[in-house]
Protein backbone atom coordinates (compact mmCIF):
# COMPACT_ATOMS: atom_id res chain seq x y z
CA UNK A 1 0.00 0.00 0.00
CA UNK A 2 1.34 3.44 -1.09
CA UNK A 3 0.60 6.08 1.40
CA UNK A 4 0.49 9.67 1.04
CA UNK A 5 1.62 12.77 3.48
CA UNK A 6 -2.13 13.95 3.66
CA UNK A 7 -2.78 10.17 4.44
CA UNK A 8 -0.50 10.52 7.50
CA UNK A 9 -1.89 13.87 8.40
CA UNK A 10 -5.32 12.00 8.88
CA UNK A 11 -4.28 9.58 10.55
CA UNK A 12 -2.65 11.89 13.34
CA UNK A 13 -4.51 13.50 16.02
CA UNK A 14 -1.79 15.92 17.39
CA UNK A 15 1.29 16.53 16.95
CA UNK A 16 4.17 18.38 19.54
CA UNK A 17 7.75 19.27 19.00
CA UNK A 18 9.31 16.51 21.70
CA UNK A 19 12.74 16.68 22.17
CA UNK A 20 13.00 20.61 22.05
CA UNK A 21 10.52 22.41 24.09
CA UNK A 22 9.06 20.12 27.04
CA UNK A 23 10.95 18.25 29.63
CA UNK A 24 9.16 15.21 28.34
CA UNK A 25 11.86 12.90 30.45
CA UNK A 26 10.14 13.84 33.59
CA UNK A 27 7.06 12.38 32.32
CA UNK A 28 8.68 9.36 31.32
CA UNK A 29 6.24 7.10 33.01
CA UNK A 30 3.34 7.98 31.14
CA UNK A 31 4.89 5.85 28.40
CA UNK A 32 4.07 2.76 28.88
CA UNK A 33 6.85 1.32 26.10
CA UNK A 34 9.04 4.22 26.22
CA UNK A 35 10.61 6.81 23.51
CA UNK A 36 13.71 7.94 21.36
CA UNK A 37 14.36 10.73 23.59
CA UNK A 38 16.09 12.32 20.68
CA UNK A 39 13.53 12.83 18.05
CA UNK A 40 11.76 15.96 16.94
CA UNK A 41 8.12 15.24 16.76
CA UNK A 42 5.71 13.46 18.92
CA UNK A 43 2.10 12.50 17.27
CA UNK A 44 -0.94 10.68 18.92
CA UNK A 45 -3.32 8.68 17.38
CA UNK A 46 -7.09 7.95 17.84
CA UNK A 47 -6.33 3.79 17.53
CA UNK A 48 -3.07 0.84 17.15
CA UNK A 49 -4.41 1.07 12.86
CA UNK A 50 -4.30 4.04 12.35
CA UNK A 51 -0.53 4.40 14.62
CA UNK A 52 0.76 1.14 12.51
CA UNK A 53 -0.80 3.02 9.11
CA UNK A 54 1.10 6.52 9.96
CA UNK A 55 4.38 4.74 11.17
CA UNK A 56 3.78 2.46 7.48
CA UNK A 57 4.23 6.30 5.46
CA UNK A 58 7.22 6.66 7.53
CA UNK A 59 8.84 3.68 6.98
CA UNK A 60 8.07 4.27 3.17
CA UNK A 61 10.20 7.58 3.20
CA UNK A 62 12.53 6.80 5.32
CA UNK A 63 12.22 8.10 8.84
CA UNK A 64 12.77 6.13 12.10
CA UNK A 65 10.23 5.92 15.32
CA UNK A 66 9.53 4.62 18.16
CA UNK A 67 6.13 3.51 19.54
CA UNK A 68 4.52 3.72 22.57
CA UNK A 69 0.94 4.21 24.42
CA UNK A 70 -0.06 7.06 26.72
CA UNK A 71 -1.28 6.48 29.75
CA UNK A 72 -2.32 10.21 30.45
CA UNK A 73 -4.40 10.81 27.82
CA UNK A 74 -5.50 6.97 26.66
CA UNK A 75 -3.78 6.82 23.11
CA UNK A 76 -1.13 5.44 21.35
CA UNK A 77 1.98 8.17 20.28
CA UNK A 78 5.26 7.64 18.30
CA UNK A 79 8.14 9.62 17.87
CA UNK A 80 10.03 10.91 14.85
CA UNK A 81 11.73 13.27 13.03
CA UNK A 82 9.20 13.74 10.60
CA UNK A 83 8.11 17.25 10.53
CA UNK A 84 4.69 16.66 8.92
CA UNK A 85 2.27 19.58 8.49
CA UNK A 86 3.94 21.14 11.52
CA UNK A 87 3.75 25.04 12.15
CA UNK A 88 5.63 26.96 14.57
CA UNK A 89 3.22 29.06 16.17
Amino acid sequence: MKLKAIDFERLTECQMEFNAVADWQSQSARFVDGLNWNHAYIYWCENYASTLLACEYLEQIGFSYEISWDDAIQQYCFTTDYAGSWVKA
